[in-house]
């Protein structure tokens, strides 16, 4: 069995990795790589074209917005991904089948539990006819909103483990902490803050968060952040019991036109691409704050804003750091494990045989 690493191992984003047993060749993820000049996986046409699957861990595009090109280099096979994820995506370039759905048998037997990361997020387990697989996704034991199947005694010859923080030092608890030290100022200075979020995954634990520390601030939602509030206040797959509670009994209002004069707005645009919500960034800058809490990729609006000072970064946990990328090879029984979604852990070979 080869493994060939297409993206995603030195780099945080373009997360594809190409199994090709005896029976099948398959992918998990095909993602792109946000800003660069070439932002495809490192996959030829005669790779792609065998493809039987493609197997997403969520919806996210560093994890399947490589999805679409890749149909065009002559993928013929199935995606493969929870149904909530295949929701998540809407029209789809090739057939899709849900893993609720997907039966065991020709060369390869499909396990998977909840990552934690988003709503539909999953890690696998496959076991196949020369060897066992165990991907990550994008992983985190320690959500506050999203359930999660914690991987303990899982054995695999190849581990691809989430460590996207790298060596970063501070535990969740910490960096949550430190989140809301970062807001403080301007909440207790009756300033409004800006969260650009994605459309799916940690803008409902900043709300959380938020609503928890500062129960009488005003929340403000774009159309999709409160579309996405609604469903996951009914999800009982995906989204922890308590956090289903909050999320029916709080209250985000519609954005309003013009910046809103305190309180916490949630814009589903991390990188601030489209005009309005960077012009809308940069009022609200004028008058309070805005926090970037995931990666700013070079070249985005959102990168801008941080080099000219008028945002900031403050770190939500919804990755692993390398003491759980350790905490996960003790735990269980990997052969060999690969740390991956970090510039922290170069790519020292392309080609793994197993």
């Amino acid at each position: 069995m080869r493994v060939t690493i297409a993206g995603g191992v030195g780099e945080h984003g373009r997360n594809c990795f190409l199994v090709e047993s005896r029976e099948l060749s398959f992918l998990v993820d095909c993602g792109v790589m946000a800003g660069a000049a070439m932002p495809w996986p490192r996959l030829t046409d005669d790779q792609i074209r065998p493809l039987r699957y493609v197997f997403l861990t969520h919806s996210h595009a560093d994890h399947a917005g490589a999805l679409g090109w890749l149909a065009e280099h002559g993928f013929s096979g199935q995606i493969v991904a929870s149904g909530a994820t295949l929701l998540q995506l809407g029209e789809l370039p090739a057939p899709a089948l849900t893993l609720e759905d997907f039966p065991s048998g020709n060369g390869i037997a499909l396990y998977w539990g909840r990552a934690g990361h988003c709503a539909g997020s999953v890690w696998y387990s496959f076991a196949l006819t020369d060897g066992l697989l165990f991907f990550s996704g994008d992983y985190m034991e320690e959500s506050l909103i999203y359930n999660v199947d914690p991987v303990r005694d899982t054995v695999a010859d190849l581990a691809v483990i989430d460590s996207a923080y790298g060596p970063e030092a501070r535990t969740p608890i910490a960096m949550r902490r430190e989140f809301v030290e970062a807001v403080r100022p301007f909440a207790e200075a009756g300033q409004p803050v800006l969260f650009p979020v994605p459309r799916y995954g940690r803008g409902p634990e900043i709300l959380y968060l938020l609503a928890r520390r500062w129960p009488a601030a005003p929340l403000y939602g774009d159309e999709a952040f409160r579309r996405q509030l609604d469903a996951l206040a009914a999800d009982p797959c995906w989204v922890q019991p308590a956090a289903r509670s909050f999320l029916r009994s709080v209250t985000v209002q519609p954005l309003p036109d013009a910046p809103p004069r305190e309180g916490f707005a949630f814009v589903s645009d991390p990188r601030l691409e489209a005009p309005e919500t960077e012009a809308l960034a940069r009022q609200v800058a004028g008058q309070g704050g805005v926090l970037l809490t995931g990666a700013a990729e070079e070249g985005s609006p959102a990168a801008a804003l941080l080099r000219e000072g008028l945002a900031r970064f403050a770190r939500i946990p919804v990755h692993g750091t390398s003491r759980e990328y350790l905490f996960l090879r003790r735990h269980n029984r990997f052969g060999r494990s690969l740390p991956y979604h970090s510039e922290a852990w170069p790519c020292r070979d392309r080609t793994i045989l197993l």
